[in-house]
């Protein structure tokens, strides 16, 4: 069919949006948009065979399995060096006559969460690493049951003289890490989990254990690790001392972790693991220096955890939540049940204003933008791109409107210089609609989209709040 028959006129003119129609027979694209053209290289042929090979059949089988459904789905995939997210509705009963097709360019959160996974895990062994394994601690810590019952157990390992090891050289001591490792991982698969703690140091969480059953856990790990390791012409046999700790309910983590710290320091001039026992603590008087000194890390540790949490859910340019953090509170206030309305804002002829006066002027714009939403609507997030949203818990759809319009006259009061728009500054458009009874959480979003992409082709620069089949369009 001829580009853009059936489709509406807004999708032909926003050249910035990535939008597709796909035949539900072949998956054939039938039209594309100029993003989305440029993104999947021309956009001709079947969808699945546009995408990465390996997430060919994955997509085949999605866009299939969206046919005859009401509601929108989502599925992720690679394409050429980019993730992106493809969202999909059956819109083959309208004049749309296929599958609508709207392509979000996902690779920043991508990135986001694989950093997160480096940060968490210890890139010599890819077992976790402290912070990794301190949040499942601490949920150990608060879900222990009564006294009396099996309940977690805390075990604390240190590889015995691995200096004379790394006498060999650093190459020598890594492998025979990673061997600890992948050994220390087969004996506990499936009653705990393993973490590199630093160093030559191992914590092991058994989920459930006796005291004694524990004990019987490191007489095995230090069976099975006592076995020679091979590394070239060397050959090393290490050795292990274990420190045991059962949890207890109610209990502090900082003692917990004494409490094992105790027990390893016990186990290096014992002859087996040694378990916790209230009077090890006169003994570990002596070792007070670096009881302090594991109460620090375990404090800085907290500092950093406390850290990267907030760098995972912030925005850097703009200082507001970023997309991650979003899409977590808009999972929540829409599982709350309670009513809400959604604001997705878009800043005007944004492209140009970068092509003109540059990107850092355009990361200004973007920080100036962003504040004027925060003060006018409160809690805002970065959306993605020169995208922003607003959500508004308790707020019906008259009041949504109402606030995206504040929003859009205050952003055009900032009076931020754009010479390629018809007002000569920076202006934003505005889509609002009420989260109705029964939505899906992708409906909600995706009505937002169609109001923002309305209000667009009404000439930008104004609002539209979408409810059912009547676009409502304000200001401007």
């Amino acid at each position: 069919m001829p580009d853009g028959e059936g489709l509406p006129r807004a999708l032909l003119e926003l050249g910035d949006a990535a939008v597709m129609v796909v035949d539900v027979g072949d998956l054939g694209v039938r039209w594309a948009s100029p993003a989305a053209r440029r993104l999947f290289g021309d956009a001709s042929g079947a969808l699945p065979e546009l995408v990465a090979a390996e997430d060919a059949p994955v997509v085949a089988a999605f866009l299939h399995a969206v046919v005859g459904r009401k509601s929108a789905a989502r599925c992720t995939c690679a394409v050429a060096d980019r993730r992106v997210d493809l969202i999909v509705r059956d819109l083959s009963g309208t004049e749309v006559g296929g599958l609508a097709v709207v392509v979000a360019d996902v690779t920043g959160w991508a990135a986001l969460a694989d950093e997160s996974r480096r940060l968490e895990t210890d890139p010599l062994t890819g077992l976790p690493n402290r912070n990794g394994f301190l949040p499942v601690l601490e949920r150990a810590v608060r879900d222990t049951p009564d006294a009396g019952v099996a309940g977690p157990v805390l075990l604390f390992l240190d590889l015995d003289h691995f200096k004379a090891v790394n006498r060999h050289g650093h190459v020598v001591g890594d492998e025979v890490l990673r061997v600890v490792a992948a050994r220390l991982a087969a004996v506990v698969d499936g009653r705990g989990c393993v973490a590199r703690s630093g160093g030559d140091e191992f914590v092991v969480l058994l989920d459930r254990a006796t005291v004694d059953e524990a004990v019987g856990v490191a007489r095995e790990i230090a069976v099975v690790l006592g076995k020679p390791v091979r590394v070239g012409g060397i050959c090393v046999t290490p050795g292990v001392s274990v420190g045991i700790a059962p949890l207890h309910r109610g209990q502090r983590l900082e003692d917990l972790l004494r409490q094992v710290n105790v027990a390893l320091f016990r186990a290096k001039s014992a002859p087996g693991p040694v378990v916790y026992r209230p009077e090890l603590d006169d003994w570990a008087l002596a070792r007070k220096h670096e009881t302090r000194l594991l109460a620090a890390r375990l404090e800085q540790l907290h500092l950093e955890n406390r850290a990267l949490a907030e760098a995972a859910t912030v925005d850097q340019r703009t200082g507001l939540p970023n997309p991650a953090a979003f899409d977590a509170d808009h999972a929540r206030q829409h599982l709350s049940g309670r009513p809400y309305s959604l604001l997705i804002i878009d800043i005007d002829w944004f492209h140009s204003y970068n092509t003109h006066y540059r990107y850092l002027a355009g990361h200004e714009a973007l920080r100036a933008v962003g504040d004027a939403i925060r003060r006018t609507a409160g809690r805002a997030y970065r959306y993605g791109g020169e995208e922003f949203a607003v959500l508004l818990p308790g707020t019906g759809f008259p009041d949504a409107v109402a606030v995206g319009e504040r929003i859009r006259a205050a952003v055009q009061r900032l009076g931020i210089e754009h010479r390629a728009t018809p007002t000569g500054v920076v202006t934003v458009s505005v889509g609002a609609v009420e989260a109705g009874a029964g939505a899906l959480l992708t409906d909600v979003v995706e009505s937002a989209n169609v109001a923002l992409l309305q209000a667009k082709d009404a000439g930008r620069n104004r609002v539209v709040g979408f409810r059912g089949e009547r676009p409502m369009r304000i200001g401007g």
